[in-house]
């Protein structure tokens, strides 16, 4: 339990820091599969995870569903300041809400949506997919620790970029990521767009019980 509740937060933070974005349409919701394809038998049995990025001009929220639903995490992120974020976990019957996920929001961000660790990144137009209804190229980033990570970007959704970012950024918004984790190769493909978001994407629901990230992660890890 403890590896899977690893690899969710990771996914969460990934996808709902590094897409924090505003597009030409101002609103919408990107739905990705996520899947692991090199980890061990016992993580792939847990199957497919689905995880639906919702933004608006002033928000974003990140909805991850694994294990067939037995275990679901929100995350609820102001595009101007991360310390205000949410977040939220339904796992066995259980409802959490997380105090302090502002602050590991704010500490994973760097690295993720600035690339402070990227070497370089390379773009090429002539390999492009279509995903989601949006056509998409390659732009590999380099890490100075000598591992690469593989996106698939479209134009058509252009990232939000704060005075505080790195120079360094990609040009586009990712509709498919292949990156390394601690766990394993993780691959995130967008699967739907939509314009609409819905009404309570931006909330969070009643009976959640509160608690940091550190017990929150110590009860998981001895479940």
């Amino acid at each position: 339990m403890k590896k899977l509740t690893q690899i969710a937060l990771t996914a969460l933070l990934f996808v709902g820091i590094t897409a924090t974005a505003q597009t030409q349409l101002k609103k919408g919701s990107v739905t990705y599969s996520m899947t692991m394809p090199n980890v061990s038998e016992e993580m792939a049995a847990m199957g497919e995870s689905t995880i639906t990025v919702h933004f608006d001009e002033k928000t974003q929220a990140t909805d991850m569903s694994m294990m067939g639903g037995m275990m679901l995490m929100k995350t609820i992120v102001p595009n101007e300041n991360k310390k205000d974020s949410k977040m939220t976990v339904e796992v066995m019957g259980m409802k959490y809400e997380i105090t302090d996920a502002g602050e590991e929001a704010s500490k994973n961000a760097n690295g993720l949506t600035n690339l402070e660790n990227a070497k370089d990144i390379v773009y090429d137009k002539k390999d492009t997919k279509e995903i989601a209804g949006f056509k998409c190229y390659k732009a590999t980033v380099n890490m100075n620790d000598g591992t690469k990570s593989t996106y698939y970007i479209t134009e058509a959704i252009v990232p939000q970029i704060s005075a505080t970012e790195s120079k360094l950024k990609l040009a586009g918004y990712p509709l498919e990521i292949t990156t390394q984790t601690a766990q394993g190769e993780m691959v995130m493909k967008a699967t739907k767009f939509s314009k609409e978001v819905p009404a309570e994407a931006f909330k969070v629901g009643e009976g959640y019980t509160k608690t940091t990230m550190e017990e929150f992660q110590k009860q998981m890890g001895g479940m």
